[in-house]
């Protein structure tokens, strides 16, 4: 008995480990070029601190966090954030992501009877186009849709009141992550059930009860709901692509998030990793679980979605595009380890793929934040807390990512100094915050879609008198003699103060 606990405590200190090192590139720089985070950074702010006047938060906003299912990144970033500050909170939830999905397959590999060490090779696919875009609350979703689906598995091969209860709080809590993958974990747990078993129906089928709720009053009584369903019936006339189109455009939601070729090396060297493992396990007794062989539906499922969803849908960004990378992870468990000495070989290069890519990923966040950023610290620094903050972002993109990681940058105000930036989703159905009635910035309703794209065609109406300050990034604002002055800048960063 000793031998095999030392060896399960060894195998479980060496995936930590790797999952540790996954999760690197977001607590070595402060500002990671990733696309969304501070709009996420802002989000977390205002809910923690909302009535704390040294922000005045709630003399322009109020919170909704009861119409969107969109919410559960946000509160927990909220309650860590009490803890921790805003900032550490925000890299703890996605390291969650990053260390947790190499967790979560793991769980997931055991609970089918496949080999553990296969979750190596999701490390390099961490590092995808959606975090690059940072659709955080999504990918936290991915280990909560791991880890439900192995919970599942056990769960219906033998019910527990533990894992009942378990089952139905990560059903829940996938479902206030993201609906995308919350609806995956619903295939998941359609495919896994013990159909043949109808004792256990009940017993089995219990736990999902309170999400199947939530997601219906969700779908049915909220706009949020509505938008989204609307996305999967009646999408007609959506943006999508042809099939041509879809399939060129397919690698592009795996791999290239950096300018330079190294993450499609990387990827080239994950795929051969994954051959080499396929074939040297010919001829390898194989030992299939019973009651798993449905799990291969969910990898197909993500390829048909693929294909037939909209590129978007209304304010509802990025949906087809979704799935490649949900494909791909699903996809792992799938492959076979070889065993022996040609199993261990496949482990050290799976590692070594893995460990390349960590290393990789952040020598280019160490590049963005030293080459890049500029001084938004000092041009922050250089605005009174509190005020209303104009962000034109001319100059969006990068020579480092494929993304445009400067497009939010102006809501690092928001979080550090309170009060209210543009861009900001508040007041869009699917967020949380919402601002008060009569105290929307000009023109008096939610930001136009597109508005942060497009900063050229941003009227002056729009800006003066509300806003006390303009902070730009690159060069396209010409402000009218009397209403901004220059009173702060940098190479790459520019403060425009009112008067």
């Amino acid at each position: 008995m000793k031998p095999l606990l030392w060896r399960w405590r060894w195998r479980t200190a060496l995936y930590l480990l790797v999952a540790v090192l996954a999760s690197a590139p977001m607590w070595i720089v402060k500002h990671p070029p990733l696309q969304d985070l501070p709009l996420h950074l802002t989000t977390i702010r205002i809910i923690k601190s909302f009535h704390d006047p040294a922000f005045g938060f709630d003399h322009d906003f109020e919170l909704t966090l009861g119409r969107t299912q969109y919410v559960l990144y946000y509160l927990l970033g909220a309650a860590l954030a009490s803890i921790v500050g805003v900032f550490a909170a925000n890299v703890v939830l996605v390291s969650g992501y990053l260390g947790g999905t190499v967790l979560a397959l793991r769980a997931l590999l055991r609970a089918l009877g496949r080999d553990e060490r296969l979750c190596l090779l999701v490390v390099p696919l961490l590092y995808n186009v959606m975090l690059f875009y940072g659709l955080f609350p999504f990918l936290l979703g991915i280990p909560l849709l791991l880890w439900g689906l192995a919970t599942a598995i056990s769960h219906f091969e033998k019910p527990t009141l533990r894992s009942g209860a378990l089952l139905s709080v990560l059903a829940l809590s996938l479902f206030y992550s993201h609906i995308f993958p919350f609806g995956i974990f619903c295939i998941g747990m359609a495919v896994l059930f013990p159909w043949t078993r109808p004792s256990r129906w009940v017993v089995s089928a219990a736990p999902a009860a309170p999400a199947v709720m939530v997601l219906v009053w969700w779908s049915t009584l909220t706009a949020a709901g509505r938008l989204a369903r609307g996305a999967a019936t009646d999408n007609a006339a959506d943006p999508r692509r042809n099939l041509d189109g879809a399939i060129t455009d397919l690698p592009n939601w795996f791999i290239n998030v950096f300018r330079d070729t190294s993450d499609e090396v990387i990827t080239i060297a994950l795929v051969l990793v994954a051959v080499a493992a396929i074939g040297l396990a010919w001829g390898d007794e194989e030992r299939v679980k019973p009651g798993v062989r449905g799990y291969v539906l969910l990898p197909i499922a993500c390829a048909v979605l693929y294909f037939l969803l909209p590129e978007s849908h209304g304010y509802i960004w990025i949906i087809a595009q979704r799935f490649p990378i949900l494909f791909a992870m699903l996809a792992i468990p799938l492959l076979r380890m070889p065993r022996g000495a040609r199993g261990v070989l496949v482990t050290v290069a799976a590692f070594a793929v893995a460990l390349t890519s960590i290393v990789n990923t952040c020598k280019h966040f160490i590049q963005f934040e030293t080459e890049e950023v500029g001084d938004i610290e000092g041009a922050i620094a250089s605005m009174h807390p509190r005020k209303h903050v104009c962000a034109l972002i001319y100059d969006k993109g990068s020579a480092v990512t494929n993304n445009v990681p400067f497009m939010h940058f102006g809501s690092y105000y928001q979080a550090e100094e309170g009060g209210v930036v543009m861009f900001t989703y508040a007041g869009y159905a699917h967020w949380p915050v919402d601002f008060q009635p009569g105290r929307y910035p000009p023109p008096g309703r939610p930001a136009r879609l597109r508005w942060e794209w497009t900063p050229e065609s941003v009227s002056m109406t729009e800006i003066y008198p509300y806003y006390d300050y303009v902070l730009t990034r690159g060069s396209g604002f010409r402000p009218p003699p009397g209403t901004y002055h220059v009173s702060w800048r940098d190479g790459r960063w520019t403060v425009w103060e009112k008067g």
